[in-house]
């Protein structure tokens, strides 16, 4: 094998050519990663955590309070789920969405700045 350099899109682009191959082998160059992003929006998910906690508790605990969930769900009454997920006492409200099988509950910061991240719980009923 031996090693050569192409112009790809005026990009110096290091190529390997095997003995077999009739066609060379590329290899791209990646930037350098920073983590800084990642690091924040960690940071901030982590703020969403105790709403999060605080609705899984309450649907984990109360037997009555998921069949309530449950029964709105069932017959769409939107705005019947939407406040009983309110009435927990949430700081953010989730964007609720339904279907036959399950819920999924949506966290987010909605329009607070920084706009990097949101945390989806999603779960079963059937």
């Amino acid at each position: 094998m031996y090693q050569a350099i192409f112009y790809h899109r005026n990009t110096p682009t290091p190529a390997v050519f095997h003995p077999y191959l009739h066609y060379p082998i590329y290899f791209r160059e990646l930037p350098e990663v920073n983590p800084s992003k990642l690091i924040d929006s960690a940071k901030d998910t982590l703020n969403l955590l105790p709403d999060v906690e605080a609705c899984l508790k309450q649907l984990a605990n109360s037997y009555e309070f998921s069949k309530n969930l449950m029964s709105a769900a069932q017959l769409s009454k939107t705005e019947t789920v939407e406040q009983l997920i309110k009435s927990i006492g949430l700081k953010e409200t989730p964007k609720i969405s339904y279907n036959p099988d399950g819920i999924i509950l949506n966290f987010d910061h909605k329009n607070k700045p920084p706009h990097c991240c949101y945390l989806s719980v999603q779960l079963r009923w059937r």
